[in-house]
């Protein structure tokens, strides 16, 4: 009987109910207003959901693209056939020229390089909690690890490692996905002149990039010892080029994709560079800058700094075959793009 409770007892008891009181209208609320209640026990290895009625589409399961642009300072979403954009970061205070982006969707965040800023930030997917993780201070030091002009960035999230190249500095970097130790792994004493975009081969250990080379001179596409060893560059395409940008690899088909300022065109060759290089597309691109594929859908997405779009085609196309104009409204100078969900 509760008369015979002492007053600790008691007070247990009435603990008890207060917090079964609390957790009853906590998910009235949540039912009341279409929630769904997560298990926070294994919030990143599972995620168990009690589904209730809701009328808004859940969130961060559709595909999106996402993209920087250069002059107005933004960093935006879109679907992938580029309807619903919404701007996501448009803040000058915080961004001055954001050029590359990669996006680590277990984390929900978003990483990119600010050229101009000489910065690597990340945020939340939806565009808060804007972090600086790398700036320029120290940059004129001689054992200095600050940035000149970074330009992209990729992510190794099994490593908690993100690389990024920077052609102020003449160098391709990594350090911790919080900024902390950061390194050098290819330098202008290596035999890096211009690099641009880069892309990560995990399993292989090797990283890509495109550079544009010397003024006056012809770019290459080059890659490397994932962690910098050894320091030993291969030059894997030189002939046909002037000015490449951006790069993305077909790891499982073995080829590789690029854009070239110089000559307007999209390209592609085996990762090793070998066979001929094929033209995908060449008309009515005007500094064709980054490009993203979607391998499960055979297609390939592209900025455009010169046109102001964003476009794609298919992975496989033949002379003639359409490109298709996502984004058009409001883009300035479009630079990075990665693929991933909203």
């Amino acid at each position: 009987p509760l008369a015979s409770l002492t007053n600790l007892q008691w007070l247990g008891v009435m603990e008890n109910a207060l917090s079964q009181h609390a957790a009853n209208q906590q998910l009235a609320a949540a039912i009341a207003s279409g929630l769904r209640v997560q298990s926070h026990i294994e919030k990143y290895r599972r995620v168990e959901t009690v589904q209730v009625s809701r009328t808004e589409p859940e969130e961060q399961t559709e595909p999106a693209l996402y993209w920087t642009d250069g002059e107005t300072d933004k960093i935006q979403r879109a679907n992938l056939d580029g309807k619903q954009v919404k701007d996501l970061i448009d803040d000058a205070m915080v961004l001055n020229t954001p050029a590359g982006i990669a996006l680590d969707l277990v984390s929900g965040k978003i990483y990119w390089a600010d050229v101009n800023a000489d910065k690597i930030q990340r945020a939340s997917l939806d565009g808060e909690q804007v972090e600086d993780l790398t700036s320029r201070i120290n940059s004129f030091l001689p054992d200095g690890d600050g940035l000149l002009n970074p330009w992209d960035i990729e992510l190794d999230l099994a490593r908690g490692k993100m690389y990024w190249t920077d052609w102020g500095s003449k160098k391709i970097q990594r350090a911790n996905l919080d900024g902390s130790q950061v390194e050098d792994l290819v330098t202008s004493a290596d035999g890096l002149d211009f690099p641009y975009h880069i892309e990560l081969d995990l399993a292989r250990g090797k990283m890509y990039w495109t550079d544009g080379g010397t003024p006056g001179g012809t770019g290459k596409i080059q890659r490397a010892n994932l962690d910098g060893s050894q320091r030993e560059i291969e030059n894997l395409v030189t002939d046909g080029l002037v000015d490449p940008s951006g790069i993305a690899l077909d790891l499982a088909r073995g080829k590789m994709y690029w854009t070239d300022f110089g000559t307007d065109k999209i390209q592609r060759t085996n990762l090793d560079g070998t066979a001929p290089v094929e033209d995908l597309v060449t008309s009515g691109l005007q500094l064709p800058t980054d490009i993203a594929l979607d391998l499960v859908n055979r297609k390939m997405y592209w900025t455009d700094y010169g046109t102001d779009k964003i476009q794609r085609a298919d992975l496989d196309r033949e002379p003639g075959d359409p490109v298709e104009d996502l984004v058009t409204d409001g883009l300035m100078q479009p630079i990075g793009i990665a693929l991933g969900t909203r």
